[in-house]
């Protein structure tokens, strides 16, 4: 089985609605939205069945956008293949959201850097980018306490593979001190119970 047909399937386990929760409720009811690193589109599922709200959602890899493209069939949604690090070919002042789930924290500071920098250009005034990304905190005890089930199964590996990175990436506060030099404005809260993180930058 190919990784990306995998990782979609494993996307359709209840732990990972409640990885997304805390940001589907920071999204309004109408609207356009961009998710930058969509993967195989379930987060654009979800929202463009739930809330009135166009989406378009790009990523790099061909695979995980073929997994997307089967499990969406909405007319508000929009798939579009890009290149790493490269502007994206999109509007300036196009988004109301824009939405970066579990991508920071596996690049590179000047990668980061280029990425916010696009997604400022795309958003519209009054606009927000939301970051969602595992913490990396808590072990398995914990983990078992809140999700077991045999449907999330997933949630082990998850943790497993991002905790080392997760734990840097809240550590170092790279968003937080983004955003002071940069004026703009920020806040973060803890979610999952302790296993995710949203930031926000407005």
């Amino acid at each position: 089985m190919k990784f990306s047909k995998f990782f979609s399937n494993l996307q359709e386990a209840p732990w990972y609605r409640s990885f997304l929760d805390p940001l589907i409720t920071e999204i309004g009811n109408e609207g356009k939205l961009l998710d930058i690193g969509t993967g195989s589109g379930k987060l654009i599922q979800i929202l463009s069945v739930e809330k009135s709200i166009d989406c378009i959602g790009v990523d790099t890899n061909d695979d995980m956008l073929k997994e997307a493209k089967i499990k969406l069939d909405n007319d508000n949604i929009q798939l579009l293949k890009i290149e790493a690090n490269q502007k994206l070919p999109l509007e300036n002042n196009s988004f109301d959201y824009i939405t970066i789930c579990s991508v920071l924290f596996h690049l590179k500071n000047n990668d980061i850097d280029l990425m916010l920098k696009d997604a400022k250009r795309l958003l519209r005034e009054n606009g927000k980018i939301i970051v969602l990304t595992p913490t990396g905190k808590g072990n398995f005890f914990k983990l078992s306490r809140n999700y077991f089930s045999l449907k999330n199964y997933g949630i082990y590996i998850w943790y497993s593979v991002t905790k080392n990175r997760a734990r840097l990436w809240n550590n170092n506060k790279y968003l937080e001190e983004y955003t002071i030099q940069n004026k703009l404005e920020y806040k973060s809260k803890t979610v999952m119970n302790g296993f995710a993180q949203i930031e926000i930058i407005e």
